[in-house]
């Protein structure tokens, strides 16, 4: 079934006639315009592309008029981002300005991870993109990898140790590669040999006579989430303090309009897109913005890979745009000729409607909620996209394995999901041989967070979709744990303000029991969530003093995520990259069936 197209300009109208209602902005811009004491400074917002420069699976769920549960809308593509982006400059040129909120890179689709992410700095380069701030992605691969997508440069093959399978092709644009255009920002990014930021920590842009200063800067417990390499020569910064300490210095320059893109954010409890109530707004992003100079007009935040529109008490307006590019922030700021200063603001997440089609469970097409349509793809940026795609397509392509039924990263209410069981299954095959005098894995432990796409189809599964999966060419690490440093390794999941909730993925044979209501383990003396006892292998009590063989990514085995446990490991054991490993159990398996739950459970949920 082939989705109605129409002419651009009326398909732009449509869609912003659905998320752009009457408003107190709209009101104040018409009468302010009319005597032409003002200007609308636009701002087109993204964070988390993550390198999906194809159209990603994961549609969104809209707002539906005939179906109040919301529809599911394919969305997101390079190609179709940019028609959206131009069309929208179109709207007020001169005026409006691309930035991003970090993320960009890093766990990327095999079309831009294969080429070591230079396919998204040049899709960002076509798109407009002006300023970003670095994202904890950012730094997978180290600063030195950071500044030579800034600066360019092609990438040294010697230097990647990834099995051959990453870095074998570089610097694919006719044997260069520029780097970015856009200017990467790093306020609390600091290098502690020079004291000095990474890279800038802010830029001033001058839009029609006033002067916007845009402070960039990433979450400062990204060293948690980064293996230590990643952020090796580095210190992060606390985000209030910078930001507060940066205000003044770009008043001083001139700057009326001041705009923090931060690679932190928040969560509502919206169930579509585009919910502009914000019910249930909450998450690390709100102890930051409350705490920021009144000066601060707007914050562009991400990380947490959700999409709202929400304004605090003050007055500050907060935004993200979701994930993968299905969805883009536009932003406008009605500001005082006279005094530059922000007189409203108003801001609605656009949906990157493509012309892909979503289907029901029955395999029926899915039709598009009254007020989308879908939008063409742009040709030039189409054509760069394709180049990538094809490049990596053999690879890709390949089928590895075969599965029974789809394999998602949903969870039970004990925090298990079925793919994360697979992966962690394979994890403990993967270390099942004896080596060097020490035993075979008998536990294996992955994060959540390392899993990055769903396994949606069913019977076939190629390369292309394991390495959207597993992105981060991980390597396995066996090591030993003693009964009591497990018990102590699983109540850290829940220590971490930014980890609660988050349960790893356990191997089958292991279980254990962890109580809900139960305070965390880090208020000392008022008990545990893992329940005393319950931990079992095969059956049978693990002891507290006994020494166990488990096996995690190497994220992990360096205390990523905050698992610190695992940097007591003894007898420590590097094995193969985590992908190769899946691959190889995928391939063992013939047709893996979906695994059966209940290694964890939890009570008083």
């Amino acid at each position: 079934m082939k989705r109605l197209r129409l002419p651009l300009g009326l398909a732009l109208l449509l869609a912003l006639a659905s998320s752009l209602p009457a408003t107190a902005w709209s009101q104040a811009a018409e009468k302010a315009q009319s005597i032409q004491s003002t200007l609308t400074i636009s701002l087109l917002a993204l964070n988390d592309f993550h390198g999906n420069i194809l159209p990603p699976s994961a549609p969104v769920l809209a707002p539906d008029a005939a179906n109040p549960a919301g529809t599911r809308v394919a969305a997101g593509g390079a190609a179709y981002l940019s028609t959206l982006v131009r069309s929208l400059k179109a709207q007020n040129p001169e005026r409006t300005l691309v930035v991003a909120a970090g993320d960009m890179v890093g766990a990327s689709q095999l079309s831009s991870g294969l080429f070591h992410d230079e396919p998204t700095v040049e899709v960002l380069n076509h798109l407009g993109l002006d300023v970003a701030s670095v994202g904890n992605h950012e730094f997978d691969r180290g600063s030195a990898e950071l500044l030579r997508l800034q600066n360019g440069g092609c990438f040294p093959p010697a230097a990647d140790g990834n099995a051959g399978v990453v870095g074998r092709d570089t610097c694919m644009n006719q044997g260069q590669f520029a780097g970015a255009k856009f200017r990467y920002l790093a306020a609390n990014v600091r290098v502690t040999a020079t004291g000095k930021t990474l890279f800038a920590p802010y830029d001033i842009r001058m839009v029609d006579g006033v002067k916007v200063g845009f402070i960039g800067l990433t979450l400062r417990d990204t060293p948690s989430m980064v293996v230590p390499s990643g952020v090796a020569g580095l210190a992060f910064e606390d985000e209030v303090a910078t930001i507060n300490a940066l205000v003044p210095v770009l008043q001083s320059q001139g700057a009326t309009v001041i705009v923090v893109l931060i690679h932190q954010g928040g969560r509502t409890t919206a169930r579509t897109v585009q919910d502009k109530s914000c019910p249930g707004f909450a998450g690390d992003i709100l102890p930051i913005a409350d705490r920021l100079d009144p000066a601060v007009d707007l914050v562009v935040s991400g990380h947490t890979h959700q999409e709202y529109v929400c304004t605090r008490p003050n007055g500050l307006l907060i935004t993200q745009s979701g994930f993968y590019g299905r969805l883009l922030t536009k932003i406008d700021l009605l500001v005082d000729r006279a005094t530059g200063k922000v007189l409203a603001k108003d801001a609605n997440n656009l949906v990157v409607v493509n012309d892909q089609v979503v289907k029901d469970p029955s395999g029926k097409p899915v039709a598009l909620p009254a007020q989308f349509v879908a939008l063409a793809p742009d040709p030039e940026m189409g054509a760069l996209v394709r180049r990538y795609g094809d490049l990596s397509a053999t690879i890709s392509d390949a089928v590895i394995g075969r599965i029974a039924a789809p394999l998602d990263r949903q969870t039970n209410p004990a925090g298990e999901s079925t793919l994360g069981a697979v992966i962690a299954d394979a994890y403990l095959v993967g270390a099942s041989r004896t080596q060097d005098g020490n035993r075979a894995a008998q536990i294996a432990f992955t994060n959540p967070g390392g899993i990055r796409s769903d396994l949606s189809s069913t019977l076939s599964v190629s390369f292309g979709q394991l390495f959207n999966v597993l992105p981060f060419n991980n390597t396995l690490v066996s090591m030993d744990l003693t009964g009591q440093q497990i018990v102590r390794l699983l109540e850290q999941q829940w220590e971490r303000a930014s980890n609660r909730g988050v349960v790893m993925s356990v191997s089958n044979g292991f279980s254990y029991t962890w109580d809900a209501a139960a305070p965390a383990g880090a208020v000392r003396g008022q008990g545990r969530r893992v329940l005393p006892g319950s931990l079992t292998l095969h059956g049978e009590p693990m002891l507290a003093e006994k020494h166990y063989r488990v096996v995690t990514n190497n994220f992990l085995a360096d205390g990523g995520d905050g698992f610190t446990v695992f940097q007591q490991g003894k007898n420590r054991q590097t094995g193969d990259v985590d992908s190769a490993v899946v691959k190889l159990y995928l391939r063992m398996k013939g047709v893996l069936p979906v695994p059966a739950l209940g290694r964890i459970t939890s009570v008083n949920q």
